[in-house]
């Protein structure tokens, strides 16, 4: 980097290096001077990490005290920004929120999750009384555990289908693969 600056240009501007340093400057200048002078300690020695050398600044200014007092400290965090709703459904989402509901993706979302933590407590059920179980009794419960998991796969097929890109999909289940499960 060149710090000469062209004659011609008949600037009073002096080069970044050469420029005065107010101490006791922003957060934001002692930290990049701190970082200067934690680099300059460390060129003998093979570089650091980038997310160490900013994770001692961090943890420096906070000893320091740089993030006590800040607006908001203290106080839950406000989630009711629209910024990523589309601007066409902001109105429609907020009168559904308001109103205790969510989109219709998001409440198949939640009844998936249900389903799945049902249906892993019926199997933990059901493989705990498994060797004490006729085998009249296992193959009805084969057939309830096959049902469940085929109604839970037509839930996340649905799901998938309706829920914007955005949202993600959810993997589908391995039908044959669960089923091996029961009786373990």
């Amino acid at each position: 980097m060149n710090n000469q600056l062209s004659e011609d240009s008949g600037s009073s501007l002096q080069p970044r290096e050469a420029a005065s340093h107010t101490p006791g400057g922003t957060l934001f200048e002692r930290l990049v001077e701190q970082a200067r002078a934690i680099d300059q300690m460390q060129r003998g020695a093979p570089q650091n990490d980038f997310e160490t050398l900013v994770d001692r600044l961090i943890e420096q200014a906070r000893a320091d005290g740089a993030f006590d007092n800040l607006s908001g400290a203290g106080r839950p965090l406000c989630y009711d920004d629209d910024a990523l709703t589309p601007e066409d459904m902001r109105a429609g989402f907020r009168l559904l929120k308001n109103a205790g509901f969510a989109p219709l993706w998001i409440e198949a979302r939640r009844d998936i999750d249900a389903e799945r933590a049902r249906i892993s407590a019926w199997l933990h059920d059901a493989n705990r009384r498994w060797s004490r179980l006729p085998s009249a009794l296992r193959s009805r419960l084969r057939a309830e555990y096959r049902e469940m998991l085929t109604n839970l796969q037509r839930q996340i097929t649905s799901y998938n289908l309706t829920a914007p890109p955005a949202a993600g999909q959810i993997e589908g289940l391995r039908i044959d693969e669960e089923m091996r499960k029961l009786g373990e």
